[in-house]
Parts: structure tokens; C-alpha cells; sequence
């Protein structure tokens, strides 16, 4: 969470788990209770996902949150962190970690709390304000952009999975660093793969699914064991931009795709902003990929294509984090929104087709063509496409990766 689009924060209008917005209001003409109300959404977003608070966006006649009026230079002003924080953290254990932003957009100044989610323990409230907040209570978010009391079992039993995940990640960090001098290999936790992927997804999904009709596309990568790699994720950009496949109109990523990423915990990861395409490398060398197509027309040379340069990435990337003999399992899944036609013709039976392969790091990086091949004869199984048409485009992977 260190770098922001806030334009696209502010202009969203749509409430969520992640974002709420408020008034132009200044902190010192404010009263305790709505003061209060100001900590028990941090405290939500804290102890759901992180998220932000926008203040200078009001409701219009509908209840859209999209009448962008800002707050004056005086109101921003108020917002100091010093007696902000000392308010905020006198009602909350542990304190909250998050930063206060006043950035300039088309003109007019917002205040932006930006609040990271809990990294031990979830946060509670320690003392009380009338109306706002109740001693004792963990608030959270929910998809409904309500903060509310975590009440209901599964609510509270989510706050203890986050907590044990938060300590496997802090201890995969400290053994990740140590192994990172040694050159030294973990092994991984497929359980914990699994829910980052999902995670990944469903932001994904939340960013940049509304209103689609196309066919969502989610690649990953999982190594058996966990790579040690950098602690510090900017430098993991270089190792992926190598293992791209060089061609001229790419299927699954292009060299722009890769020039930057946005640091949160744990990963590195990249939204684009001109297509609804994201991609995200975990620290324990997982990484996920997920792109909506334009529509529910898909070629089947176009398929072929993505499953020879996916299957290249996947080579070449086992290659720069030094695997060998280390399992890496590749993950290629088709989700139409709609429904999915190939070539024009063949429709797909099933909401969602997947294809699943898992090979030696150094055997993908070396058979490249075969692999690419077989994820693409299983999907074309699931879609109960004629063997004539899979054997065709076998072949034309391997004239696309030796020609390219």
C-alpha cells in the first residue's frame, strides 16, 4: 500500500469493504461522537483488509457518494496527526497503522486516511464512546461498506485465521531472509498459496469485474518450495521481465505490464490502469495472473498462444529464482462471465475450464513447447473440441516459440 491512485479512489463512487467516503469536515469542530464514528471505520478497515477514508466527497439526491466538493485549506489543515492520532489511538489496541494524505485533484484538496491492515493481532476497542463505540468490540468491514461488530462465529474465526496466517508470513519472512544469503530453498504451504491466490482474485474481481461480459483468464504459478528471494520487492521487477517471452503482440504479458508494481504486504502487485489486466508476485515465489477478455468470442490460436508464453514465463522464472528439480505447478482456468464461444463455433458446457500441469522447474524451462502443448489438450478437452483442431495448434505452439 505505498503507492495510490487517489483520482480513481475519489472519482469510484461506490462504497466497499476497502472505501468509504465523508463530507468536507473539519477534525477540530467535530464532535466526540463523530470523531468516534472516524475510528470505528479505521478500525474495520484495519481489522478486514485496510482501506481508505475520503473525506470531501458527499451524497448526491440518489445516496451516490459522488458530489466531489473537497474540503478547504483550513479544513485539511485540521487534520494534524499528532492530536489525530492521540484520539484515535486512546480508544484502540493496538494502535492503528496508518497514514493521513492531502492530495490535490483537478483542483480542489481531500483528506485521504490510508490504513493498513492489522500484522499481529486485530484491533479492539478500548474505551468506549457513546452511540459510535463499545469497549471491548472488534469492528470490521464488510462488503455491504458497513462497519460493524464482528459477532457472528465466522466473523471472529476469520480474525483468528488472519492472525495465524500473519505469524506463518512473519516467520516465512525472517526464514525467506536468512535463506536469501544462503541461497536456500523452504517448503511451501499449499494452503497458504491458495488463499493469497484467492485473495488476489476477488480484489481483482472487485476493481475491475463490474458490468464485464468476457471470459476472465487467472493464471498462477506455484513452486513446491519456497525460493528465497529480496526483501525488498522492486528488485523482483527485473526477474520478471526476463522471463517474459519476447514476441511482437504478446497474449499474456508485454514488457509494459512489468515496468513497475505496487508494494503491500507480502507481495508485489499491478493493476493496469488501461485494460482489465492484474498481476501479483508473492514473496514465497507464487505468483497469479488474472485479465478479462473484450468479449465471449475467443479464438483458439489466441488460447494456443497464451498457453506458450505462460508456459515460457513459467520456465524462464523458475530459472531466475535458481529452481531445478523443485516441483512448480501451473494453473490455467477459464471463467466466461456469460458464456464462452471458440472460433465461432464451439460453446463452452461448464461455467468454469481449467487446466492443471506440474513439472520440474528445470524440466518446463527445457520442454517448453510440450508443456504449453498439454495445457492447452486439456483445456481443449473440456471444451470438447475435435482432436484435429488441438493437434493443429500443438503444432503451431511450437512454431510460435521457435519462431516468435
Amino acid at each position: 500500500m505505498r503507492s495510490y491512485d487517489f483520482a480513481e479512489l475519489i472519482t469510484r463512487k461506490v462504497e466497499s469493504d476497502e472505501l468509504d467516503y465523508k463530507s468536507a469536515m473539519s477534525w477540530r469542530t467535530m464532535s466526540r461522537q463523530e470523531k468516534g464514528k472516524i475510528v470505528r471505520h479505521l478500525t474495520a478497515f484495519a481489522n478486514t483488509r485496510g482501506g481508505f477514508l475520503v473525506i470531501g466527497v458527499s451524497e448526491d439526491a440518489s445516496g451516490i457518494p459522488g458530489v466531489l466538493t473537497g474540503v478547504s485549506e483550513e479544513q485539511a489543515g485540521t487534520f494534524d496527526p499528532t492530536p489525530v492520532g492521540n484520539f484515535i489511538n486512546s480508544h484502540i489496541e493496538p494502535p492503528l497503522d496508518y497514514i493521513i494524505e492531502r492530495p490535490m485533484v483537478d483542483g480542489k484538496r481531500y483528506v485521504i486516511f490510508v490504513v493498513k491492515p492489522f500484522k499481529n493481532l486485530p484491533h479492539v476497542c478500548s474505551r468506549g464512546i457513546e452511540g459510535e463505540l463499545q469497549e471491548g468490540i472488534f469492528y470490521i468491514r464488510t462488503a455491504e461498506a458497513s462497519s460493524r461488530p464482528a459477532r457472528r462465529a465466522h466473523e471472529m474465526q476469520e480474525l483468528l485465521r488472519r492472525c495465524m496466517r500473519n505469524e506463518r508470513e512473519q516467520l516465512g519472512r525472517i526464514l525467506r531472509g536468512i535463506l536469501y544469503e544462503s541461497g536456500k530453498n523452504i517448503p511451501g504451504d499449499v494452503r497458504q498459496v491458495n488463499d493469497l491466490i484467492l485473495d488476489a482474485g476477488n480484489y481483482f474481481r472487485r476493481r475491475r469485474g463490474s458490468g464485464r461480459k468476457g471470459i476472465l483468464l487467472k493464471f498462477a504459478i506455484v513452486p513446491d518450495a519456497f525460493p528465497a528471494l529480496p526483501a525488498d520487492t522492486q528488485k523482483w521487477l527485473p526477474l520478471l521481465r526476463d522471463s517474459l517471452f519476447p514476441c511482437s503482440k504478446p497474449q499474456f504479458l508485454s514488457r509494459e505490464d512489468m515496468v513497475s508494481g505496487q508494494e503491500t504486504p507480502g507481495s508485489l502487485r499491478f493493476l493496469a490502469q488501461d485494460k482489465p489486466l492484474m498481476w501479483q508476485m508473492f514473496d514465497n515465489g507464487s505468483f497469479c495472473y488474472f485479465r478479462y477478455t473484450d468479449s465471449s468470442q475467443l479464438s483458439l490460436e489466441d488460447l494456443a498462444r497464451f498457453c506458450a508464453e505462460a508456459a515460457a514465463f513459467a520456465g524462464n522464472l523458475g530459472t531466475s529464482l535458481n529452481l531445478s528439480e523443485e516441483l512448480l505447478s501451473l494453473r490455467l482456468s477459464l471463467s466466461p462471465v456469460t458464456e464462452m464461444i471458440i472460433d465461432g463455433k464451439y460453446h463452452s458446457p461448464a461455467q468454469e475450464i481449467s487446466s492443471e500441469i506440474h513439472r520440474s522447474a528445470a524440466d518446463l524451462a527445457s520442454g517448453k513447447e510440450n508443456h504449453a502443448a498439454r495445457l492447452l489438450r486439456r483445456l481443449g478437452e473440456q471444451l470438447r473440441l475435435p482432436d484435429r483442431e488441438i493437434d493443429r495448434y500443438e503444432s503451431a505452439i511450437r512454431d510460435f516459440l521457435e519462431c516468435r
